[in-house]
């Protein structure tokens, strides 16, 4: 059910939030973003306040590092929120009540990265609201697909790659839809869930892109894929039905049979062993030889089924969300065989960019283009002027931050006497106008001088009345 259970479901903040690399700055999609935060959205606090706050502290219109902004990553970004509190009527596996889940999902994508133009990324944000237990144990985190190709639908095929966290579809032949070049798709566990394990060797790492960074979880380890696990459909029910009992659901979560024991590679059905001692495969990755080359544990039926890619086992304790990272990658070569290779292409450079956290998630403006490098005080225009005149000013770029300055600005009479303040202020790097209004004063010459950092800079103006 949608958002979380302190909130009322029918609560209007209750949505699907979008923010875009195409988004002005501080506009009304980084605006709305404050209620995705209230949510558990995160957000990057470039002012240091604690709070989530989209304000252009220098009015120019342009993000910088000391103001804050969504989590905006890649070229757009989607969150929402739901929780476990379906009714009974309405559940997948009936005779489970809600134990108190709720999660915050974040899908982001990349449409200027070409790597990364075929895939959505996900991440899960899981939290145990201890509705049930302080501590919910041995948990597993499952991708559940129903893979679909083009039509006709039976004609799918699926595997695994132990290699890359991954179960995959393809097709191993025309298709109606795609004809010869049916695309692979790769459903690919990037960031498992974390477990303590009071190993002082052991480390966990949770990554949230290059601007928010990381977080490094000491004796810990994250989870990884540890089952991949078909279930055959044949309409209207399933052979292994989970969804009339939940140590079936379970069994299946594991890797194993409906009864909880292994398969076996040796006498499963609809696949095959090639070219490898079935005996020697492990059982918990099912279909995880290689199609490409033909070896190793393949499955032959043209049947419909479901997938479950899982994780290893890991707990939910209670306020402490586990952040879990999955992806979905589209890859197309000659033919449908072919497709698996570019598809594997493809989540290899996903694990790249994940172990570098997210470089190409975000790219810092380049200041030293918007900016100007030098300081400058123009001459005011109009001058002579009665009774008003406008003067122009540069602030230019002080430290590799960006970071707003100190300025003053400040009149003078010809006797050195200060009359007036026109600026007392921080400004960012950025060219300003201000306007200064002499009605009050006597005719007469008039100086105005301009401090910021180093800079110093002195021009005389002529009030004619």
């Amino acid at each position: 059910m949608p958002g979380l259970y302190d909130i009322d479901q029918s609560d209007t903040t209750n949505r699907i939030y979008k923010v875009s690399i195409d988004d002005p700055p501080f506009g009304d999609n980084w605006k709305e973003w404050k209620n995705a935060v209230k949510l558990g959205a995160y957000y990057y606090d470039g002012d240091e306040n604690g709070y989530y706050d989209p304000i252009d502290h220098n009015g120019n219109g342009i993000w910088e590092p000391n103001e804050d902004r969504p989590d905006l990553l890649y070229d757009e970004t989607y969150f929402t929120v739901y929780k476990d509190s379906r009714p009974s009527n309405f559940r997948y596996i009936k005779n489970v009540d809600p134990i108190g889940i709720e999660i915050k999902q974040t899908l982001f994508v990349s449409g200027s990265v070409e790597e990364l133009s075929n895939t959505i990324f996900i991440r899960y944000s899981i939290n145990n609201t201890g509705l049930v237990s302080d501590t919910l144990k041995d948990v597993v985190f499952s991708i559940f697909t129903n893979p679909e190709i083009g039509y006709p639908y039976r004609d799918n095929l699926i595997g695994c790659d132990t290699s890359l966290q991954s179960g995959f579809s393809y097709n191993d032949g025309e298709n109606e839809i795609w004809g010869s070049n049916s695309p692979s798709i790769f459903y690919t566990i990037l960031q498992g869930p974390t477990k303590f394990t009071g190993n002082s060797k052991d480390s966990a790492k949770v990554n949230y892109g290059k601007l928010l960074g990381s977080k490094l979880i000491l004796n810990a380890q994250n989870k990884k894929f540890a089952s991949h696990r078909p279930n055959y459909r044949f309409f209207p029910s399933f052979i292994d039905d989970p969804t009339t009992n939940k140590f079936i659901q379970r069994n299946l979560m594991l890797g194993k049979l409906a009864d909880g024991n292994d398969f076996d590679p040796c006498k499963q059905y609809w696949s095959e062993v090639v070219n490898d001692d079935c005996e020697k495969i492990n059982p918990c990755f099912a279909f995880s030889g290689d199609p490409v080359n033909r070896i190793g544990w393949l499955f032959t039926g043209h049947i419909w089924q479901f997938q479950l890619t899982s994780t290893d086992l890991f707990d939910l304790i209670k306020e402490q969300p586990q952040d879990i990272i999955i992806a979905y990658t589209v890859g197309q070569g000659d033919d449908a065989i072919s497709s698996i290779t570019a598809a594997r292409e493809r989540v290899r450079f996903l694990f790249e960019e994940y172990n570098n956290n997210f470089p190409n998630s975000f790219i810092m403006p380049d200041y030293n283009e918007i900016y100007p490098k030098e300081f400058y005080l123009s001459q005011n225009y109009p001058n002579p002027f009665n009774p008003s005149t406008k003067i122009k000013y540069t602030i230019g770029v002080g430290d590799e931050n960006f970071r707003p300055l100190q300025a003053q600005l400040i009149v003078y009479d010809i006797l050195g006497r200060k009359i007036t303040t026109l600026v007392d202020d921080m400004k960012a790097p950025g060219t300003y106008e201000i306007t200064f209004d002499a009605s009050q004063f006597a005719s007469g010459v008039y100086f105005y001088r301009l401090t910021s950092s180093d800079f110093i800079s002195t021009k005389k103006m002529i009030l004619i009345k």
